[in-house]
């Protein structure tokens, strides 16, 4: 039922429908008092809890609850009239979202999410996507609708109230906790960065990562908390502070092209199906993080070899302690691709080897070698190991990676040409 014409409480008459938000319908209306626009949210009795939990609420980000109506079989939320326009409009509006403009406007989210998560008891937003984030005409964001948002210490068990695309998979198990509004997170700002993630990659690795971290399927995977993703936000806000795109683009070069390599490692990898997924998988994480660092990026050839040394170090150590098949190719891998970047290409093939050997059945292994020896001009070497992988083409498994796909790209064309 409409409700424009209707007056509610004596005082604010409901104009028209402005929209729809979780569990209701959204009206603009005008204060018959005050003469001012208000926002009206219509939802039923049960949804009583929104109304509590607005009312506790207080955020320059979240925009404020003026009055409360109830009646038999309806709840009325009066709140702030936010000016302006969605982020999700603005995207189908065609709009392209610089890299600052989706690290400044993460920091903002981030902002709200850490004052959600450290209230007593914690707030869980549940259902962050670019249509829930207004961009007033104040230049503040604003994150509206908590129609999803839940009370609770741990895991909350109710029905998922997410949108498809962004929602964590633990949502459709009917829980949600603060890894959950991290993966929301994470899938706003790709969603904000659109369909640019290879350029975003080249122009801010960093930013980069932190979604991916954001968005693995697995919570213990993700940031544990929002400081820690506010921390990473910081740097990265720092960093594009202090340098120029141009600047930035000039690292495109030597240290982008090993992080390119590393980060697709993590990408073409079953990691997130080994027998330790979460302490392992953390352990390498911190080791790969190295390669984000300031020193790394910005630094001299010394600062970087110390954290190539360092790098190799860590997972020396790590490698006594994985005996799994996945995590010691993995390692491997790693252990191969540090050494190129410190141009110790003998190194290199030897770990490379050594992962073959390891598992004679890793497909993507095959591309990550191949490439290597095409890379360090080893022609010859690299089409002797193409031979082989075509010999057991059919005894290996199903991985993939960027570097199998050029590879092979490199060998067809290679045949074509003899």
């Amino acid at each position: 039922m409409n409700l424009s014409g209707t007056v509610l409480k004596g005082r604010y008459c409901i104009l028209e429908p402005v929209g729809k938000g979780g569990g209701g319908k959204v009206y603009l209306a005008r204060d018959l008092e005050l003469g001012v626009l208000w926002v009206v949210k219509e939802i039923p009795a049960s949804g009583k809890s929104e109304a509590r939990m607005l009312l506790k609420l207080s955020h320059p980000s979240l925009p404020k609850m003026i009055d409360y109506i109830e009646d038999n079989r309806k709840c009325y939320l009066v709140m702030e009239y936010v000016r302006g326009k969605s982020l999700g409009e603005y995207l189908r509006d065609g709009k392209r979202f610089s890299v600052n403009e989706i690290v400044k406007y993460g920091m903002e989210i981030a902002d709200v999410f850490s004052y959600f998560h450290n209230r007593k008891p914690p707030v869980y937003y549940g259902d962050l996507k670019p249509d829930n984030l207004m961009m007033g005409e104040n230049g503040r964001l604003y994150l509206i609708d908590l129609g999803g948002a839940v009370n609770g210490y741990k895991y909350q068990h109710k029905v998922c109230t997410g949108t498809t695309g962004f929602a964590a998979p633990e949502q459709y198990e009917g829980k949600i906790n603060a890894a959950t509004d991290i993966y929301t997170f994470g899938k706003t700002l790709s969603a904000l960065c659109g369909k640019r993630d290879y350029l975003l990659f080249i122009r801010n690795i960093a930013l980069f990562w932190l979604i991916f971290r954001c968005c693995m399927k697995k919570p213990e995977m993700r940031y544990q908390n929002m400081q820690m993703v506010q921390k990473k936000l910081s740097r990265i806000h720092k960093r594009q502070s202090q340098s120029k795109i141009k600047n930035m683009l000039v690292l495109a070069g030597s240290s982008t092209v090993f992080a390119t390599i590393a980060v697709f490692l993590l990408f073409s990898s079953n990691l997130v199906s080994g027998s330790r997924p979460f302490n392992f998988y953390e352990e390498l994480t911190a080791v790969t993080d190295l390669y984000y660092q300031e020193e790394f990026q910005n630094g001299s050839k010394a600062e970087q070899g110390k954290i190539c040394a360092q790098a190799d170090t860590s997972l020396r150590e790590l490698q006594k302690q994985c005996t799994e098949k996945e995590e010691s190719r993995k390692i491997l891998q790693l252990l191969a691709v540090n050494s190129e970047y410190q141009e110790n290409y003998e190194n290199a093939g030897i770990y490379f080897e050594q992962m073959l050997l390891y598992d004679e059945t890793y497909r993507a292994g095959y591309g990550e070698y191949g490439m290597f020896l095409f890379r360090t001009g080893q022609k010859e070497a690299s089409q002797t190991l193409w031979t082989e992988y075509k010999s057991k083409e059919t005894m290996l498994d199903d991985t993939a990676s960027r570097n199998l796909r050029l590879w092979e790209k490199e060998m067809i064309k290679s045949e074509e040409k003899s």
